[in-house]
């Protein structure tokens, strides 16, 4: 088949693979294809987390028999016993013919063996079809597949001078009621929503997905060194909620918590909690992704110690000025004297207008 043909079904795919956006991780996206004579007769995406895989779902879609059919699918069928069966069994036992194969599983454990397994039993296989399109879909499944360390968006809303509230506090609503349903869907995405102690007390917020359907609610972090969160926060709400502190806490005060909250006790950097620390207990969990809300302090802590590997940045088109408001980006001016050059200056993925706001997409 042309080149130009493949890549088409491929695009298919991975227009599929979205649909699993807020419901499959901490699994990858995954789409597939199945085409026949030159006709797609099965697609499929894996839509939810313990559920059917993107080719099962493809195979079940089909219209006529798959048999010689060729597969295209984003990223490399898995080989072994999980959640799921090994997808590999299942396309020979359909008879597929040829494989076209995105981007290779970052998962040791699978990681270019399906290619093998096909190979050996008479299927054609072909791997790096549009592999930069494919291997974009899952960055933090990719990251934390090769690290064991989740991948960290973090997200700021500010004003146009670079202010996330006024001396007195106020920030309520700097951004648009189109950025903070957007905001909703960026939570629906992560596996974790983690805050720093000064907006639990500042904004008791309940940080967990509204207006957007989710299979699990994400868990909740609250970073709080020396143990100050009210028993009566909002974010005890939540089903499963993190409590990341050090040793300075009270034992006495961890025991009276409410059973929902897990408490973390962390080495301390400087007084705070360690954040290498907790990422390392984060991923022990099987949180693959957490997005960092509220504080410059905690956002610029993240992205100053270089662990932010996402920004995402509402602007909204506002002046809050004043000597005393709150900057959106907080970390020593030590730090600053110490670069050669000015600033960290990451990647701009896209810019993107929500309502009256724009939405900047950035990577480290």
């Amino acid at each position: 088949m042309p080149a130009g043909r493949r890549e088409t079904f491929m695009a298919r795919a991975i227009e599929l693979a979205r649909r699993g956006r807020f419901d499959a991780h901490p699994n990858p996206l995954v789409g597939a294809v199945l085409v026949k004579g030159g006709r797609i007769i099965g697609e499929g995406a894996h839509l939810c987390y313990g559920g059917p895989h993107a080719e099962i779902n493809a195979l079940r879609a089909c219209r006529v028999s798959p048999a010689g059919a060729d597969l295209y699918v984003t990223l490399e069928p898995c080989s072994t016993y999980g959640k799921t069966p090994p997808c590999t069994q299942a396309l020979i036992r359909a008879r597929i013919r040829n494989i076209y194969i995105g981007a290779l599983d970052p998962n040791p454990v699978n990681a270019s063996k399906a290619s093998a397994i096909l190979r050996k039993a008479g299927l054609k296989v072909k791997t790096g079809v549009l592999k930069k399109a494919c291997e974009a879909l899952n960055p933090a499944f990719n990251k934390f597949m090769k690290t064991g360390l989740p991948y960290v968006t973090v997200k700021i809303a500010q004003s146009l001078d670079g202010r996330i509230a006024d001396a007195a506090g106020r920030s309520r609503w700097i951004s648009s009621p189109q950025s903070r349903k957007e905001t909703h869907r960026l939570r629906a995405e992560a596996d974790a929503v983690l805050a720093g102690i000064g907006t639990v007390l500042a904004d008791d917020p309940l940080l967990n997905v509204r207006g957007v359907k989710v299979r699990q609610q994400p868990w909740i972090v609250a970073l709080d060194s020396s143990f100050r969160v009210p028993r009566k926060a909002q974010i005890f709400q939540n089903e499963r909620v993190i409590i990341a502190t050090t040793h300075k806490a009270s034992v006495t005060a961890m025991k009276q918590f409410p059973h929902n909250a897990k408490i973390m006790v962390l080495p301390s950097e400087k007084g705070r909690v360690s954040l290498k620390a907790l990422l390392k207990e984060l991923g022990k969990l099987g949180i693959a992704h957490v997005l960092v809300e509220g504080g410059g302090q905690v956002a610029g802590a993240f992205i100053s110690e270089g662990l932010a590997d996402r920004f995402v940045c509402f602007v909204a088109p506002v002046i809050i000025g004043g000597i005393d408001s709150k900057n959106s980006m907080v970390w020593p001016d030590e730090l600053n004297a110490a670069r050669k050059e000015l600033g960290l200056r990451p990647e701009l993925a896209s810019v993107t207008k929500v309502g009256p706001d724009l939405m900047l997409d950035l990577r480290f």
